[in-house]
């Protein structure tokens, strides 16, 4: 059993802190033992008072060593071997992960001393404490929130407490990173998506999202860390590189949302239009003719038409139907999973300033979402074998080939189409 005891004037607050959640459970199946202890009741005064005016003067007060030693002597007495006894002071060297490694796994039983008022006699940290820790370069009123955080820092990392190693291994500050952003549930929340990757139920390819994350935030946030992290594996050299092309590309405004397109929308929609064709027609994706704007208001007139907007501006746009097409049902070389309902994505753009920072994966965020709040469970969607952008775009975001099918065209252009399908996940 792993032991903490913790001087304070305060007993019930950390005690009751300290009892609760997981450190609380670890408690009641004996694997930790954390006890208060209150040091008025260790002082001769009759009136229970542990501090006096400092020597030399100053304002304030000075915890006195002859309480603080004799709650001190009361707690060692119980156990064979003395305690390591650490007082939590803002003069103290700053506490780290590696100081809750240490006293986790090295020690077997702490007492923390918390200070308050102007501090303590320095006679009872000559003779009693063997090290001084500190939260940071911050003074507190008193020690007892700074216990609390080693405590917790400390304890979670007691065999048994978390239900496994890798509860806190992946975390900040374990090995030198700080940890990847979390997300959870629904996929799409306020125009926000969760990354596709998280998505694929690909285990290496999200532990590998998870690095790269860990890495670019610990570089932007705390380089001194970044600084010293041993980087030389062929993993993360390529990491490196993703990572320096991913800078360069332009920052994307937030919020990201997804709305109906709306009248007012049409000049920009029609500018990103006009510079996607620049890049769709030379491979056979579009044609001069198509899509035009008259498209786009057919499109906003069956309400199947959906604006993102970047920091309030248009950035792209798609059209998503419930409407049968009917070139699918004479799909080659493969098929469809189901014969049930389905959506289909057609005419989707991004503008030319967005393009490389991540706004089409929140338009594949958006397609989703909308899918699912119209009822069905496929996604379906078709592009050029040459739109390798496209290509890319469903791909990781979950969709899986599926076959060959002939879109309706006039006979000059490639009708040819790769076709992929996604099934959708409700949210529980």
């Amino acid at each position: 059993m792993y032991h903490i005891d913790i001087m304070t004037l305060f007993p019930d607050t950390v005690g009751d802190v300290l009892s609760e959640s997981i450190l609380g459970r670890a408690q009641e199946r004996d694997i930790l033992r954390i006890e208060t202890h209150q040091i008025r009741d260790y002082t001769l005064n009759r009136q229970k008072q542990v501090d006096d005016y400092p020597y030399g003067g100053g304002r304030g007060a000075v915890l006195q060593a002859d309480p603080l030693y004799q709650c001190w002597s009361h707690i060692c007495g119980q156990y064979e071997k003395q305690p390591h006894t650490i007082y939590l002071s803002p003069c103290g060297r700053t506490f780290t992960q590696a100081d809750a490694k240490r006293l986790a796994w090295e020690q077997d039983h702490l007492i923390l001393v918390c200070g308050h008022y102007e501090g303590v006699d320095e006679r009872f940290l000559d003779e009693c404490v063997d090290e001084e820790l500190s939260l940071g370069d911050f003074v507190l009123t008193g020690g007892e929130i700074a216990a609390m955080a080693v405590a917790d820092a400390v304890c979670r990392l007691v065999p048994g407490v978390l239900s496994d190693a890798q509860c806190f291994e992946n975390e900040s500050h374990w090995d030198g990173l700080l940890e990847h952003p979390q997300y959870s549930r629904p996929e799409v929340w306020h125009g926000r998506a969760v990354p596709p990757e998280l998505l694929t139920g690909d285990h290496a390819k999200v532990e590998r999202w998870r690095r790269k994350q860990s890495l670019l935030r610990t570089r932007q946030r705390r380089p001194d860390l970044y600084e010293k992290l041993d980087l030389s594996s062929k993993a993360d050299q390529k990491l490196l590189e993703e990572l320096e092309r991913d800078l360069s590309r332009p920052a994307l405004p937030q919020p990201v949302e997804c709305r109906p397109a709306q009248e007012g929308d049409l000049d920009a929609m029609e500018v990103i239009l006009a510079q996607a064709k620049a890049v769709l027609i030379p491979i056979g994706q579009w044609h001069d003719y198509y899509p035009a704007r008259e498209d786009l208001v057919s499109d906003m007139a069956r309400e199947e038409c959906y604006v993102l907007t970047c920091g309030g501006q248009v950035g792209g746009f798609f059209t998503l139907t419930t409407q049968p097409e009917a070139c699918y049902d004479a799909i080659t070389d493969g098929k469809w999973s189901s014969d049930g309902p389905y959506a289909v994505i057609h005419r989707c753009a991004v503008a030319e300033q967005w393009r490389g920072s991540g706004l089409a994966d929140h338009m594949a965020a958006a397609w989703e979402s909308l899918a699912l709040a119209q009822g069905v469970e496929w996604l379906r969607v078709d592009t050029h074998k040459k739109n390798k952008a496209m290509q890319g775009l469903i791909r990781r975001n979950g969709f899986q080939y599926r076959g060959n099918v002939l879109i309706d065209a006039p006979e000059q252009y490639d009708r040819r189409r790769v076709a992929y399908e996604k099934r959708l996940r409700h949210p529980i």
